[in-house]
This record gives C-alpha cells, structure tokens and sequence, in this order.
C-alpha cells in the first residue's frame, strides 16, 4: 500500500443492571493476557491524519510529544474512527457497535442521552473487573436535562441546532442524568461540548457555578480563528472564557491519574480533549508557534496535553502497566481545508477527504499505543487495519472478560495487531455524517454514491482526482491511497459483491 511519507520509529456471571451480560472468559479464549492494567484513553477532537509529525514528516505542525509516544510504544497506518463525525464515533468507541445500528447523527445541543441505560458499556465492562472510571473533557452523546416541571420544551422554544434556551427553563436544584454517569463512568468532569451550552463545566450531576444567560454571539469574539460554530445561548458561567477548557480539563484529568495511582485498584481514564476541534482558542503560550496558523497552533497545545497525561502517568509510577491510546474521533472540519492554501500544511496528509467523507480522510485517524509491560512498545508500525470500535472488545480480553451475543456487536480483540501487527480486523465498515455507508475489505474502499462533501474548484485543480459523483465508487488502496481514480468501470463485479455484502451487514445484528 502506498502510505504517505513517514517517519520510522524505532466468570463466573458479572451482573450488570440487573442482566446477565459477561461472563468470565476461559484462559485463551480470546487470545489476550487477563490482567488489571490500568487504561487511558486520549480522544482528540477533529485532529487529522496529516496534522501529527509522526504520521506526515510535511505537517506544518510539530507534535513531539506524540512522536515521543510513537517511538516508544506502537503508531499505526490504517486506524479508524468509527463515524466521520463526533457523537456516532464516540458512542461506536463506548458500546463497541455501530452508531448507525441505533440511527445516531451528531447530537445538537439539550439532547438526551444516546446509549441506552441498559447498554453495556466499556466502563462498566470494566467496573465488573474491579475499575475505577472517570469521564473527563468532551462528552457530546447527550444528558437528561433538568427541565423545570420535569418536561422538555418544544424545539420551537429552546432551538434545534441554535439553541435559545434561558437558565429559567431549568431546575438546577436537580442532578443533570444520563451522560457519562448514566453510561457507566465513576465521574464526569467537562464542558459536555465546547461550542454548546451550558457553557459551562460539569461535575457529575451539577454545573459548578450558578448559571446565568450567555450570548453565544459574544463568546465568538474570543476566537483566535473564525470557523465552525457557535450553537447558539444559554445558561453557562458569568465570564465564560473558551481558552480556559483545555487547561482546565487536562489539569483535572492529571489530577485523576494522580489521585487514583494511590489506589490498589486500576482505573480507566477516558480523557477526551476539546482540541482541535472549533472554537480555535490556542492559549497565549502557543499562539504563533507553528507554520499552520492558529489551527496548527491549536494542535501543538492538544500535543502538550498529550504529553502532560504521560508525565503523570510515569510519575505516578504507573505508565509500565497502563494500556494508554491516542487517537481522534474523525478526520479535520471541512473548513481546515483552506491551511492548503494559506499554509501549505494539508490535515489530512496524502488522504482526499475531510470529516464527514467516507474518504479515508474523513476517517482514518491518528493512533498511538502504549504498553511496555504487555508488549506494546519499542517504536514498532503497525500496518493492520484497526477500528476505535475494537477498543471495547481488546480491553474487556486483557481484563479475561468474553462477551455475551449483543454486546460491543462490532467489535473485535485487536491486541495481536498491537502486540506483533498481526491482522484481525479484515472488514469495516465507514459511516458518513449524512448517514451514507461504505465498506472496507482488505486494500479495497466501496463508497455508496452520496457519502462525501462537495470539492471547491481549486481542490479539484490541486487534488487532480476523478469525480465523486459517480454513481458507486471503488478505490484499491494499495495502489492508490490518494484515492484518485474510481475502478468502479473497470471491476463491476467487485463493486456488486461488496454492495451485497454491505447491505447483509446492515441486516444483521453483528459483525463479531
């Protein structure tokens, strides 16, 4: 496969709500080391293939921390987030099963919780063995609102993707439900997402201040680069400041790590970073300091956030025995597209693509593993094709877990790739924004017609690659990872099968 340039790094029944749903696996059926490692996993936000140094020696954006962790433990070439945008991707990583299984798009502001409270959930996969959990940084899969009177008002009242609600539609005497608590996490502690309200942190079941009504309008005067959006107002903290959630979060999820290092017990850190997804909000210590702009310099701050979560992992003592993954929840916003133009630095690297494109940019994500005492270490590349959905199915085997039949339904063990690049994973699925699917068989992408965003004109000039209004396309990978030229004309039979196959997934339950 032509591959961009790179730099080369040297039970017994657990009950569960109730449900009988894991149960104690037999030594070696799942070909994975059952110990009690402890687990972190670091879930950027819209970071791109192309914006880490590791990955693209051309990135206009210096990441030395990551490159630090690549060359000390394993980075891959073929890892994928589950959904081209946020909330799917994260419910797929968590439940282990496709969010298109469920129908779930990205969640706009004062939804309800997205995983169901009888899913069974990673942390509470991980709760039966014996894990402390915590939830710290970005959530985006939904709360049950404290709505004054116990009912949520209409959208025509509180907005749908531009939120119009007021602090006096709430009871805050009442605990914020569901979210992470409700999915099976010990502790919360975030903004839920950055560019909605509340604009403010929660803590567990409360807002750690007395909410007053916030302009979404002025709190877009603070970015240091205009782009995405602010979805609109509502209640958040007096004097809101947006550059204070990366500090703040990443402070918390150091201070966890440290805290829970003095506990007998292991713990599992889902730390997942407001960076570098829009509002862009570099602090003023790494404003200016990369050729990408203030994007770039967005990037080198989730890098440094990076960094600080493996200094108090070793410091603590306890980085030898922590299973510890980095990767991204989907591929750059569109609108990154531009730093082609204005910094020569591309964030998808040699990939065609964006969030929201079943092309591999839209997808194919960073991802970084470390664990010296099981065997993840010294640098190695790992060229396997892996899934963000995978990470439920390889932490429950460490930890001697097999699952039930309708449990984590798409995910597989993948700690052989991570061990010795080993192939597990020979299918996958792609999950676009709009909903469209795609499908992954060895070197070979399908994309059913409709699943990407519209190039400009002078992308199409610079990417010099065929149309992708073609009624299917099919891309060989090996050759051609760009994905330049659409062989749908010339293998129809291919194009048909993988058609056949895609639709008998969706039909089914399962794909472990």
């Amino acid at each position: 496969m032509n591959l961009p340039q790179f730099h080369i790094f040297r039970t017994s029944a657990c009950l569960l709500l109730g449900v009988s749903v894991i149960s104690e696996a037999v030594a070696g059926e799942t070909g994975s080391t059952s110990s009690k490692p402890n687990m972190v996993i670091i879930l950027t936000d819209d970071l791109g293939y192309g914006d880490v140094s590791f990955l693209n020696a051309e990135s206009k954006v210096k990441t030395p921390h990551m490159d630090a962790l690549a060359e000390s433990g394993v980075w891959a070439t073929d890892a994928h987030s589950p959904s081209t945008v946020c909330s799917p991707s994260r419910y797929a990583m968590l439940t282990g099963r496709y969010s298109w299984r469920k129908k779930i798009g990205r969640l706009n502001p004062w939804k309800e919780s997205a995983i169901q409270k009888d899913r069974v959930t990673l942390p509470k996969i991980l709760k039966s063995k014996g894990y402390h959990s915590a939830c710290v940084g970005k959530w985006h899969l939904g709360f049950d609102w404290p709505w004054k009177g116990g009912e949520k008002p209409p959208e025509s009242v509180i907005g749908k993707g531009t939120s119009m609600a007021t602090c006096d539609m709430f009871d805050w005497s009442m605990p914020i439900k569901g979210g992470p608590l409700g999915a099976g996490f010990d502790y919360y502690f975030g903004d839920d997402v950055p560019n909605m309200p509340p604009y403010a942190f929660i803590e567990n079941g409360h807002l750690t201040c007395d909410p007053v009504n916030v302009k979404g309008a002025k709190l877009r005067k603070q970015q240091v680069m205009q782009g995405g959006y602010l979805h609109g107002d509502g209640p958040g903290e007096k004097g809101w400041r947006l550059d204070k959630v990366m500090p703040t979060i990443t402070a918390k999820a150091v201070d966890y790590i440290h805290e829970q290092s003095k506990s007998p017990n292991p713990f599992f850190l889902f730390f997942s970073t407001t960076s570098p997804h829009t509002p862009i909000v570099p602090i003023e210590e790494f404003q200016d300091t990369t050729q990408a702009g203030p994007y770039g310099d967005y990037v080198a701050q989730t890098d440094e956030a990076v960094g600080k979560i493996v200094a108090a992992l070793k410091a603590a003592g306890v980085y030898q025995d922590t299973l510890l993954v980095v990767s991204s929840d989907n591929g750059p916003a569109p609108f990154m597209r531009d730093l082609i133009q204005k910094h020569q630095h591309n964030p998808s690297g040699s990939l065609r693509g964006l969030k929201r494109d079943l092309l591999e940019g839209g997808h194919r994500v960073p991802f970084l593993a470390s664990w010296p005492k099981g065997g993840i270490k010294d640098g190695r590349r790992v060229d396997a094709t892996l899934s963000l959905t995978d990470l439920f199915a390889t932490m429950a085997g460490i930890v001697g877990v097999a699952l039930d039949e309708g449990v984590a339904e798409d995910s597989l063990d993948i700690l052989p790739s991570l061990r010795s690049g080993q192939p597990v994973r020979t299918e996958l699925v792609y999950h676009a924004a709009n909903g469209k699917l795609g499908l992954r068989q060895g070197d070979w992408a399908y994309l059913r017609k409709g699943g990407n965003t519209p190039e400009p004109e002078w992308f199409q000039e610079h990417w010099q690659g065929d149309p992708l209004d073609a009624p299917a396309l099919l891309f060989d990978l090996s050759a051609d990872l760009a994905q330049k030229k659409n062989l749908q004309d010339q293998h129809p039979e291919r194009v048909q099968q993988m058609e056949q196959r895609l639709a008998e997934i969706q039909e089914g339950q399962s794909t472990r």
